[in-house]
Parts: structure tokens; sequence; C-alpha cells
């Protein structure tokens, strides 16, 4: 009883209910999480103890991986050839864009809209530090950020960085399988929000942002993208077309942006003068350096030349901006499905010959777009999938730069594994893993949380996964295994026979 009531007590005080839950579930099941502790990194195939060494390696390759891979591309000097592309594919006129003064009032709702957390950048000042502040310093701060409109200057203390590295997937002793989060100032947060703010209503009213564009947007989800991407698939077999589809892996994208092409394009876009005087403020002169938690220790201040911070507010929107054009140009072949940086693109034909020429000029096109912008494209993680019911597939062989883009059965998009039968088998047995473990798990907790926080583990823990991505494939062969497998669960909860 005691451990019932100790349990309901964290989760019913937590702020976010759902990682407290998934804590509780992983001690009362002796599941740790993955291991990310840094303790060594391999240099030039050297295992490297020393943590000051750790660190500014860390910092030397968040700072310097856009040029690293800017030595494949042959041309550097781009900015004319990328505005180019704009010229080309967006010809309608814009009006220029001023930045709106704030108020009292919006900084007080930026404030609350942040998340109370107690993590902090340099300055040591957490969200929770500062919603506590806000009735005594929301004056002043609306003050300062008015200044900063006004006069396009970003404050330089509050581009300074802390960034802690985050284990993608392989082993944690490799760099490339870390990528950098940004610990900003929590004033830059705000700032930023009311940049945001203006400059996101100003490109959603003029429609400049592409609509086959779904992530980082206002009501669009990775739901949106998906039923974009099946719907077009779908509709080009109801009228026996060949379908197929270039899924295409850009190399550390948001690393990689360049300041000048971004500041073009959004000069492009009607964001001049002071506007992007401000922006270009906001990305030049940033500083950072690496902290790892495990080992306490941190790196000496780097300047960072190129790329936007992950972590912050303005970094997605101008990411948005920066590939914007490449879905304009990919809609000239089919249909484009864009999430951040993950773009597909669908295309179909009757005719078979035709298929294959439009296939190799949308390869042609993406990494011609890639070389003029600065960007690379991964070819080891591009991949290509023909999808049919009755007709027969036929030989496509797709390559870049001399490397052949394989052809696969079934890929991963946005969560869902897609087979190109679109039967759903697949996704399906890795779904039925996963919500296997579920049920373990609420086996597991059952004696030690009460009914509702049962419930609320059931919905965390199992209902969450159910329910992605059941618009595409609840009315498939394997639904009811899956709905067999949710039954289970509500019986273990429940107490009740068959």
């Amino acid at each position: 009883m005691s451990k019932r009531k100790y349990y309901d007590y964290i989760i019913s005080n937590s702020t976010n209910k759902t990682k407290s839950t998934w804590d509780i579930v992983r001690k009362l099941t002796n599941k740790r999480r993955n291991n990310n502790k840094i303790t060594s990194i391999k240099i030039k195939d050297k295992l490297i103890n020393d943590t000051g060494i750790i660190a500014n390696s860390f910092n030397s390759y968040f700072s310097t991986v856009a040029q690293t891979s800017y030595k494949d591309i042959p041309d550097k000097n781009c900015v004319w050839r990328s505005l180019q592309n704009l010229n080309h594919n967006m010809l309608e006129k814009i009006t220029p864009f001023y930045f709106e003064p704030t108020s009292i009032n919006e900084i007080n709702k930026i404030i609350k809209s942040l998340k109370t957390k107690d993590s902090y950048g340099y300055d040591e000042i957490s969200t929770q530090i500062l919603k506590i502040s806000a009735p005594f310093i929301s004056p002043p701060l609306t003050f300062i950020c008015n200044q900063i409109l006004n006069a396009g200057i970003f404050p330089d203390r509050m581009k300074l960085s802390i960034i802690k590295p985050l284990l993608k997937k392989g082993t944690n002793n490799e760099l490339k399988n870390y990528r950098p989060i940004s610990l900003l100032t929590t004033f830059s947060k705000v700032i930023e929000k009311a940049i945001y703010k203006r400059l996101y209503r100003y490109l959603d009213k003029r429609k400049l942002l592409s609509n086959d564009q779904f992530g980082f947007r206002a009501n669009l989800s990775t739901i949106h993208a998906t039923n974009a991407l099946i719907n077009s698939i779908l509709t080009a077999l109801d009228t026996n077309k060949i379908v197929g589809g270039l899924f295409c892996d850009i190399h550390k994208a948001f690393d990689c942006v360049n300041h000048e092409i971004l500041l073009t394009k959004l000069e492009f876009c009607g964001v001049t003068n002071i506007p992007n005087k401000l922006i270009r403020s906001y990305l030049e002169s940033r500083y950072q350096r690496v902290k790892i938690t495990n080992i306490k220790v941190n790196s000496s201040w780097e300047l960072v030349k190129h790329g936007i911070p992950q972590g912050s507010v303005l970094g997605p929107l101008s990411f948005l901006v920066y590939i914007n054009d490449l879905a304009l140009m990919l809609r000239k072949y089919g249909t484009p499905v864009l999430f951040a940086d993950d773009t597909s693109v669908i295309i179909s034909s009757p005719n078979e010959t035709e298929f294959k020429e439009m296939l190799c000029q949308v390869v042609k096109d993406t990494v011609k777009w890639c070389n003029d912008n600065l960007l690379t494209l991964n070819t080891g993680n591009t991949q290509f999938m023909q999808f049919f019911t009755k007709q027969q597939k036929i030989d496509v062989q797709v390559s870049i730069s001399e490397s052949i883009i394989p052809d696969t059965t079934s890929i991963k998009f946005l969560g869902l594994l897609i087979d190109n039968k679109l039967r759903w088998k697949a996704y399906g047995n890795e779904l039925a893993k996963k919500l296997n473990k579920a049920c373990y798990a609420i086996r597991i907790v059952k004696s030690s949380v009460s009914s509702k926080s049962l419930t609320s583990i059931y919905h965390s823990y199992f209902h969450s996964v159910l329910r992605y991505g059941i618009l595409f494939w609840g009315n498939s062969l394997i639904c009811r295994d899956i709905f067999r497998i949710q039954k289970r669960a509500i019986r273990i909860i429940t107490s009740k026979g068959r």
C-alpha cells in the first residue's frame, strides 16, 4: 500500500506525467536507460581516455562538420546558384517584411509557454527561475526585446551555447554517432520566440512555405506527412501507373546550413533591411563549448561558422526557408513529402521508359540542388522502393556518383515501416513485439501501483504505441493480432478472464 501511494504521489505531482510514468516502469521492470555515458572516444583509430581531449574533440567535430562535408562538393561559391534556383521556382513578387514591436503582455505569454525545466545554459538561469521572476522582469525585458527588433542586433551574450552530445545510434565511442543539442540562455529563447512568431506569421500569410513541407509547422504532423505519401501512392496505383519512391537522406543537414545562402533566401522572401540584419546577427559570431556531464568536463569555447543551433526556437524555421525550394523543384516530377530534412518524392508514370527517365532526372536535380546549397546527399542511407500490387515489378537501377542506391522491399518512414505492397505485415510484426513488451511491463508493475496509475501507464506505455499510424494499418490484415494484444493488456489491468 505504501509503495502504491508513493508512486501515485510521484505521478500526480509530476510536471511531465508521461516521463515520470516511463521512469517508474523502467525502475519496476529493471530496465535501464541506454548507456550514454562517454568515457572514451576513438580518434584516428586510437581510443582516447583523457577527459579534456574528449570534450575538445567533440567541440571541434561539431563546429567543423560542415567544412568536412564541403570538401566533396566541387563548387563552393554557390550563393548566386541558389538564388537562380529561387528565381526559377518562385516567380511571385514578395512584399518586404518588418518586425512589429512586442508588448509586456506578449512577453508574459511567451514566458508562460516555456516548459518548466531545471536545465540551463551558460548563464545558469533556468526557465523555472525565469517564470518565478516574470512579474518583476517582463517590463525591462520587453524594452530590451523592442530595442533588438528596432536595431537588428542580437546580443552577443545570448549567442553562447552549451552543447551536450546525444547518442543517435551505434557505439558510444564514435564521434559521428552523436548529434549536438544546444542549451541556450533562457532569455535568448524568449527573444527568439518573439522573432519566430512574427517571421512565421509573415511566411504563412504569404504562403511562402511549400505545402509539401510538414515539419515544424502548426497543425501538421508526421501523420499528415504519411497520409500525403500513401495517398499519392494509392492514387497512382488505382490508375495502373508504375509507382516508385525515392527516400533521400541529407548528411548533417542542420549543421551544414550556409549562413550567406540562408540570408539570401530570406531576402528573396522579403526579409530585408533590419529583419535580415537581425537574423545575420543571430547566426554570426556564435560560440559554443561542449559539456560532458558524466565526466564533469567542459571544452574550450569555439566559433561556429556554419549551421543553425539545434535546440533553438529560430533554428527549425530557418531550416524550412533553406530547404523550401527543394520541394518546389521536386514538384515538377512527382509528389514530394518533406518532414524537416527527411526528403521523399513519389514518382509515377504509365510508361516504363518515361518512369526511368523521370527517376534519373530527379536524382540528378536533387544532387545538383544539394551541391548548389552546400549540402551532401548521403548515398549510403538514400533508398529507392517501387510500389506495386498486381503488376510485375520492373527492373530499375538508380545510381548517384557511381554509387548504386539499393532497391528495398520495406522502408522506415517517420516511425512507420512501409512495405512495397502496403500490406503492413512487417510493421505489424514490429508493433506486436513492442506491445507484448508493454503487456509484460503492465503485468510486472500491477502489484506496485494503483488502478488509476496502471491506467496512466497503459496510455503512456501501450496505447500511445498502438494508436500511432492506426489510420493507415488499422484496416489491414494485421489489425486482428494487434487488437488481441490490446485485449490481453486490458484483461491484465482489470483482472478479468477471457
